[in-house]
């Protein structure tokens, strides 16, 4: 249930960008839902990361990364997952093993609620090998509703609106002095 308005939200791809640290030609395939193109890291061991880049007003509930047994000692088999409100600023939130049999998704976050605007997976180890493949990263969530208490400049705002509206109506339904109600006979 949303915190803000009591009502059960409707996840969705909340991903507003991504960014990896190497090989971005092919980070396209991280998000084209297709479990047969992947992105392939190209550097050192351990210095592999995706970062994504959460959309305004977004709150995150889940992640999961597709990776298929198959691709031998360029799989992951250990990531961190960090999370923060800027790139420079993510802390690790959770450190998961990974031992796919196959193509596999793998919840890497699961039933969180939480306003970051930045979430990062850093591929800590390969199979033995030197780069990944990362064959689908998925970020979920669902929009807030913004809360009309919050104090902020736009609520007070918005009260003010009503109240010089209402003020307004309330003129235009009082009759004119002197009776008539207003009208006047053709």
């Amino acid at each position: 249930r949303d915190q803000w308005t009591g009502g059960e939200q409707e996840e969705t791809n909340i991903t507003k960008r991504m960014e990896v640290s190497s090989n971005k030609c092919s980070k396209r395939f991280l998000a084209d839902g297709r479990p047969d193109t992947f992105w392939q890291s190209d550097g050192r061991s351990g210095q592999h990361w995706i970062r994504i880049y959460v959309e305004p007003d977004a709150v995150v509930t889940g992640l999961a990364i597709l990776v298929h047994s198959g691709d031998g000692n360029y799989c992951p088999s250990l990531i961190d997952v960090l999370a923060g409100e800027t790139a420079s600023g993510v802390k690790r939130v959770r450190t998961v093993s990974l031992s796919p049999s196959g193509g596999e998704r793998i919840v890497l976050l699961d039933k969180v609620k939480a306003s970051y605007k930045v979430v990062q997976v850093n591929v800590r180890e390969n199979n033995g090998g030197c780069d990944c493949k990362v064959r689908g990263l998925y970020l979920t969530g669902y929009y807030a509703a913004k809360r009309a208490s919050s104090g902020s400049a736009s609520a007070v705002t918005l009260l003010q609106d009503l109240l010089a509206t209402s003020q307004v109506a309330s003129r235009l339904s009082t009759p004119p002095p002197g009776g008539g109600g207003g009208r006047q006979p053709l």
